[in-house]
């Protein structure tokens, strides 16, 4: 999963970058790079569980991979090359700054957190609605006869025009498969899945009335972290970072959280598969069919697929072996149509 990290200006987004992934990044010292990634794993019990009980030669967390695009002295959030980016990232995370630092001043002159959340919904807009204007532009001055498939694609960019220029967002949009699959296509930044990440100077922060209350009436999925903390904390050893945090009352590091939202925001879940080689967690959309899912691991699987052999975590741990879980009858055979569940331990039957 590849999410990319936009913000304003002294924002503190390249921060949040290194708590997330315990780099040590500093633009001023990096002014020749354009991005930095990093890459997180997701940390999951049951796959330390499975690990535990099979001893593997390898053991295999999902992974976030974090952009940071490098904005040095640009007061926008976004350029071309960084829209260009985010266009192949899954979800965005937007920071808004919440902290006071006269040797950085904030962007929009005052720390004003609202105010740089419309401003980057504005830019994200405004980037979807010259995209589609662009497109709409050349099918509706083609030389030639538009086919039908070109006559509908012209369809729902309108309703996405439509949409967006009533300052609306198409993640938030009621959309069918198909018009789904071409906000995809396009890249387009308004049907991304986001988290508003709200940067402050600690973890005891509470958002003012006003920007509570649009949060809560935009229904729109938010994380309060303090980065510089974290980033203090990741320089600590296990045992003394869990103190030390206990004492700052964070309950819960930023990576965790952010990762829960993409998974709950994202409709993500995660089903394994185990073995004295590797244990693995896959990520997957929820509702993902086992033919689809065995695609997720090789392509090969997905066009041999005969049977999936599957057990639920739960079952595993409460009868202790693959054996037991036949015995009660919970280890089962599924077809290419089964709805995948997070947590189910599956095993592909295929042949090619």
């Amino acid at each position: 999963m590849k999410t990319g990290i936009m913000g304003l200006k002294s924002s503190g987004k390249t921060t949040v970058f290194n708590a997330l992934t315990n780099q040590h990044i500093n633009p001023m010292e990096h002014v020749k790079e354009k991005y930095f990634m990093g890459t997180v794993f997701v940390k999951d019990d049951r796959i330390d569980y499975l690990s535990g009980i099979y001893h593997p030669k390898k053991t295999t967390y999902p992974e976030i991979h974090f952009i940071d695009y490098n904005i040095q002295n640009q007061e926008k959030s976004l350029n071309a090359e960084f829209i260009a980016k985010l266009k192949e990232c899954d979800s965005i995370i937007k920071v808004i700054r919440s902290f006071n630092n006269e040797i950085y001043p904030p962007a929009l002159h005052s720390v004003d957190p609202l105010k740089e959340i419309q401003e980057m919904d504005d830019e994200i807009i405004l980037n979807d609605i010259l995209t589609i204007e662009k497109r709409l532009e050349k099918l509706k001055n083609a030389k030639y006869k538009l086919s039908n498939s070109e006559e509908n694609e012209k369809k729902i960019l309108e309703k996405f025009h439509t949409i967006l220029a009533d300052n609306r967002f198409l993640y938030d949009s009621d959309l069918t498969e198909e018009e789904q699959k071409l906000a995809r296509n396009y890249g387009l930044l308004s049907f991304k899945s986001e988290i508003i990440v709200i940067n402050a100077e600690n973890a005891d922060y509470k958002p003012d009335i006003h920007l509570e209350e649009m949060l809560s009436k935009s229904k729109r999925d938010f994380v309060i972290i303090s980065a510089l903390e974290e980033v203090e904390l990741n320089e600590l050893d296990e045992e003394s970072k869990k103190e030390l945090a206990a004492d700052m009352h964070i309950n819960k590091f930023a990576v965790d959280k952010i990762a829960e939202k993409l998974y709950y925001g994202m409709h993500l879940i995660t089903f394994l598969t185990s073995g004295e080689d590797e244990v693995k967690g896959w990520t997957i959309k929820n509702g993902t069919s086992a033919l689809h899912a065995a695609g997720k691991i090789h392509s090969d699987i997905e066009r041999g697929f005969i049977k999936a052999q599957i057990v639920s975590f739960e079952d595993f741990k409460q009868y202790g072996s693959i054996k037991e879980c036949s015995t009660h009858g919970v280890y089962r055979l599924e077809g290419k149509e089964y709805v995948m569940k997070d947590g189910d331990m599956v095993e592909f039957k295929f042949n090619v």
